[in-house]
């Protein structure tokens, strides 16, 4: 085992990550994710001149999850922030276990090593009519070039961050008045209907401008650079929102809002005009009645009963 280089063994354990991707069994953004990180795993170690895959000790495996990074400017970060330092920890638990798996090694880096603390989830915040209409107001600055009008009216029809990422110029069928959400891992591919009158028109607006800086005839991905991993296809769109929101200042619950909050604005909508949950499931493409509840703040079950 001692002759397998990391990087033989990177490559083996991508092609399993992809064929997962591929039978649906792990999200196209986690396996990016696992990629991206192992590739600086890699870079790093050969920096310290060790190639081998059972040269990752346990010290060496948390230098580099506390090693300096960069932030999307550029910047140096002396310090990685935790959700980095659990992002690090997760793709190398993840490298070694599908290297175990394999066969190329016995070694389990970190696994003796205590947990990085996770802050407590934030709950979701509750959007008005009014703060949406802020969202709106704020977001369609700079039309048609701007990408955050579409990054928003994508959210308002029913898509989720990881979709809006992929989605393509050819995705929107404004004769019918709907988008094709590509799906993920645990939300289902389908069709969301461009109901609000407002996404609709900066989302034509979007498709126009987009077809017409083009200098090919291929699709072109609304929002994003489509060439781009789905990890950082959806970290563009959250980035996207999130300057949206500081624009207009929106914040529920006294707290920044999030794409979820869109989300479950929406899911309650769609709530009070059905009355079905079963509809809300459909529309965001959730499997699970109880995640649809939860996303429109409808408690379903009397407190404390069990499922």
């Amino acid at each position: 085992m001692r002759s397998v280089t990391l990087r033989a063994a990177l490559r083996q354990v991508a092609r399993q990550w992809q064929e997962k991707v591929a039978r649906g069994t792990l999200s196209a953004q986690t396996a990016d994710s696992y990629i991206t990180n192992s590739e600086r795993l890699l870079r790093f170690t050969l920096a310290l001149g060790l190639e081998r895959l059972d040269d990752v000790t346990d010290t060496l495996a948390q230098a580099f999850i506390d090693a300096p990074g960069h932030d999307r400017q550029g910047r140096l970060v002396p310090c990685p922030a935790d959700s980095t330092r659990r992002v690090r920890r997760s793709s190398v638990d993840a490298l070694f276990a599908e290297a175990r798996r394999l066969g190329l090694t016995t070694r389990a880096p970190l696994l003796d090593l205590p947990p990085i603390p996770r802050s407590q989830p934030r709950p979701i915040g509750t959007l008005t009519d009014t703060d949406v209409d802020r969202l709106r107001f704020y977001a369609e600055r700079g039309m048609p070039q701007t990408r955050h009008a579409a990054v928003l009216g994508l959210l308002l029809s029913g898509l989720h961050t990881g979709e809006i990422g992929l989605t393509a110029t050819t995705d929107l069928d404004l004769d019918n008045s709907r988008v094709w959400a590509v799906g993920a891992a645990r939300i289902t591919a389908r069709y969301c209907p461009l109901e609000d009158p407002w996404s609709r028109e900066v989302l034509r607006l979007r498709v126009e401008y987009v077809q017409h800086q083009s200098s090919c005839d291929r699709p072109e991905t609304l929002t994003t650079n489509g060439l781009a991993p789905a990890n950082q296809l959806q970290s563009s769109v959250c980035t996207a929102f999130g300057e949206v929101v500081r624009a207009s200042g929106i914040a529920p619950e006294g707290r920044s809002a999030t794409p979820r909050d869109v989300s479950s604005w929406l899911a309650a909508k769609i709530h009070s005009e059905t009355g079905q949950i079963a509809d809300v499931a459909l529309r965001l493409g959730l499997s699970s009645l109880d995640r649809a509840a939860k996303l429109a703040g409808y408690e379903w079950r009397p407190s404390g009963t069990g499922a």
